[in-house]
């Protein structure tokens, strides 16, 4: 890579580590939160529900934006407001304007994944090699946040991890203003001959198969890392782990989770080599497999099975976005990451609330149960891409 294309991923890739962050700071909290705000789990899952939902909804307009301002300029926007936010938290004293906050915080992030994918694609020449390293840096976000979160509430007050990755988020908006918005000219991109002659390949049953399999996915991410902390306090009694159960919740998910950045990294590197659909099914399927495992484990076998299920479900996701490459034109790739991170985020959000009500009346491991389900229906609509890929 070039200086050019080593700052542009490095921007994608602390940028992505720390949007997982502010994603996933409330759920290694929800013990503290149920006694802060006198709650329950079916409330705190709304108030994750409308931060995803609103990190997901603003894909949408994101991912046009993106073809049409430049995805760098919405990389700073949503450093700069989502950083000021979380700032914002610290004189917080009421669910409700915590759930607002948060909401504000989710629609600052939401121009986040449609903008790097575009930077990336449009930047980069090794657009699987880019998307496997800025995806593992996605995973070690979502696998740090659970311990540092827990850590850092329990040890000072539940508002400090928000304010500490607040200003994290303006410190990288500032160094982000050093690359320019369009990392080609502009006219590079534009409609011409060929991105006409690419929209007559276009295959939308293709488009659909996939973004319905991406929002199936989308449920179990969301559905799995609201409550995997809190599940994993309740589930795994180590003699060696002298914490509370809010701090082990979030230790052990972290640890588990770090998985996520090893199967990121693999399949980033698979994926310019072998059929993608062929890889994206055989993820899917052995998801499904250890997620069902998760739901029966306790101890040592549920650590084990979270290590696997993490390392499978993440690898599915330099996957996702190295076949958007392949089913759309350059043109119109940014609308299309922001229909899927659209899907992924704003439709997956709803699982929150839904695990939330399940984990009140039927226990957490409901809840994986649940998202087995999710996982089966993706595993169906993976195995026709690739059928319909030997078709082609």
């Amino acid at each position: 890579m070039n200086r050019e294309e080593r700052k542009i991923l490095g921007l994608t890739t602390s940028s992505h580590s720390l949007v997982h962050m502010y994603e996933g700071v409330l759920p290694p909290l929800i013990p503290l939160l149920v006694g802060e705000f006198s709650t329950d789990y079916f409330h705190l899952g709304i108030v994750v529900t409308v931060f995803s939902y609103a990190f997901g909804l603003g894909s949408l307009p994101a991912g046009y934006l993106s073809d049409r301002v430049g995805p760098r300029r919405l990389i700073t926007l949503y450093l700069f407001g989502a950083g000021f936010l979380s700032v914002c938290i610290l004189p917080v004293g009421s669910l409700w304007t915590y759930g607002i906050l948060m909401g504000l915080i989710g629609l600052f992030c939401s121009p986040f994944h449609p903008a790097s994918n575009t930077l990336i694609s449009h930047g980069i020449r090794e657009k699987g090699k880019a998307f496997g390293i800025n995806g593992i840096a996605g995973s070690l976000g979502i696998a740090i946040v659970p311990a540092l979160s827990a850590w850092i509430g329990s040890a000072i007050v539940w508002k400090a991890p928000h304010v500490l990755f607040g200003l994290l988020g303006i410190g990288i908006g500032f160094f982000s203003m050093t690359i320019p918005r369009w990392p080609v000219k502009k006219g590079s991109v534009g409609v011409g001959k060929e991105s006409e002659a690419g929209l007559s390949k276009i295959s939308y049953l293709n488009l659909i198969v996939f973004f319905t399999s991406a929002a199936a996915l989308g449920l179990t991410y969301k559905g799995i890392m609201t409550f995997l902390p809190t599940y994993m306090g309740q589930n795994v009694h180590l003699s060696f782990f002298k914490l509370d159960t809010v701090a082990i919740g979030g230790t052990i998910a972290t640890i588990a989770l770090l998985s996520g950045a090893a199967g990121q990294y693999v399949a980033g590197r698979l994926v310019d080599r072998y059929k993608p659909e062929k890889l994206y099914l055989g993820a899917v399927v052995f998801g499904t497999i250890f997620v069902f495992l998760m739901a029966k484990g306790l101890n040592i076998f549920l650590v084990v099975s979270a290590i696997f299920y993490s390392f499978f479900y993440f690898s599915t996701q330099p996957i996702q976005n190295y076949l958007l490459t392949q089913y759309l034109p350059e043109h119109r790739q940014g609308i299309g990451f922001g229909i899927h991170f659209f899907l992924t985020f704003g439709v997956g959000s709803t699982a929150a609330a839904v695990c939330g009500y399940l984990a009140d009346h039927f226990g957490l491991q409901s809840v994986f149960y649940a998202m087995g389900l999710c996982f089966i229906l993706s595993s169906c609509l993976a195995l026709v891409l690739v059928l319909r890929s030997k078709s082609a």
